[in-house]
């Protein structure tokens, strides 16, 4: 689970600079996104542990940092998303939002774990050092801030908005900060339980098994509720759907209904891909296709091909006169 969170974060970053590089886009998420990504490397998912720690001294530095990385990035998560949705500017206005908050949070995390202390390595370093004050101070700092932040982004994230693909992510977004704030309340419970030594060793262990599964699996939904947006950004610029259906009816119908040579044939369907307003040129089967059929008779395109045909035209339905101002089309050559 970790390690899929991890790949989709890496995933929806490399979007996010692509459309920097190709647009000159960019987005309040993207910081969010890079600092969430450096967080769950330091999970272990590429390089071990160990090994990242040891670079860091081999006491569990690596620990905080990725606690660091983690709360910085819901933080980011929670200022992108207040920016995109919230239609009350007056939330800037509020310490809560200033960076001088994040300063402090990030300090009252930071100063127990350095008056803990240290002991080597260990994947299970809080729950093998609860018992010292300090440690549970750490812990429960961080997992405070967290779940004050998660709550903060469910908050503005169940909100109405009109468009389906931010609709649909915002409420991905929410389920995941939900999963991350049930999680983060559940290992305090488990933290004070081990601390001052009360409930059963089966009770601890359950809390202890539930955390994982709920807290990444917050962390794995957020990625992909972030991730929606640019790919439908991008589907919607790159015409994916018109041009996959333009170099399939190139490639069927090229030579039918432009009577193209072969060579010319493939240099139409390679010059499908690339073409700059796709829409036109399906436009253009369409009323070939109409042309076709009067002049052989009534006789229509292939079965499957008739159907993308269709499924073109349905598309263009009511809204031919947009397209016309891109015509004439020229036949590929």
């Amino acid at each position: 689970m970790i390690a899929a969170a991890f790949w989709i974060l890496v995933a929806v970053l490399v979007f996010r600079l692509y459309f920097i590089a190709r647009w000159g886009a960019s987005s309040s998420f993207l910081g969010a996104i890079g600092i969430g990504v450096l967080g769950l490397f330091s999970t272990g998912v590429v390089i071990p542990e160990a090994i990242l720690d040891a670079a860091l001294g081999s006491v569990n530095v690596l620990h905080l940092v990725r606690n660091l990385c983690v709360t910085a990035a819901v933080w980011l998560i929670r200022e992108g998303i207040f920016a995109a949705y919230s239609r009350d500017e007056s939330y800037r206005s509020r310490f809560s939002h200033r960076p001088l908050a994040a300063v402090l949070g990030a300090t009252a995390i930071t100063v127990p774990f350095l008056c803990q202390q240290f002991v080597p390595t260990s994947l299970s370093f809080v729950p093998e050092n609860v018992h010292q004050l300090p440690v549970i101070v750490y812990a429960g700092t961080y997992m405070g801030i967290l779940a004050s932040l998660a709550v903060s982004v469910l908050r503005i994230c169940v909100r109405p908005q009109e468009s389906l693909p931010v609709r649909v992510s915002s409420r991905v977004v929410a389920a995941g900060m939900a999963l991350v704030a049930i999680a983060s309340v559940e290992e305090i419970a488990y933290m004070s339980a081990m601390h001052i030594d009360v409930g059963s060793s089966s009770l601890r262990q359950v809390l202890y098994a539930l955390f994982s599964p709920l807290f990444y699996g917050g962390v794995l939904l957020t990625s992909l509720g972030l991730g929606i947006p640019p790919i439908v950004k991008a589907w919607r610029r790159l015409q994916l759907w018109d041009r996959a259906a333009l170099v399939f009816l190139t490639a069927t119908l090229g030579k039918d209904y432009w009577g193209l040579s072969h060579s010319a044939w493939i240099a139409g369907v390679i010059s499908s891909v690339w073409m700059k307003h796709p829409s036109a040129g399906l436009y253009e089967y369409v009323i070939r296709s109409s042309d076709h059929k009067v002049a052989l008779s009534g006789r229509s395109a292939p079965q499957f091909s008739g159907r993308v045909l269709d499924a073109v035209q349905a598309r263009f339905d009511g809204g031919v006169g947009s397209l016309e101002s891109m015509l004439p089309v020229k036949a590929p050559q």
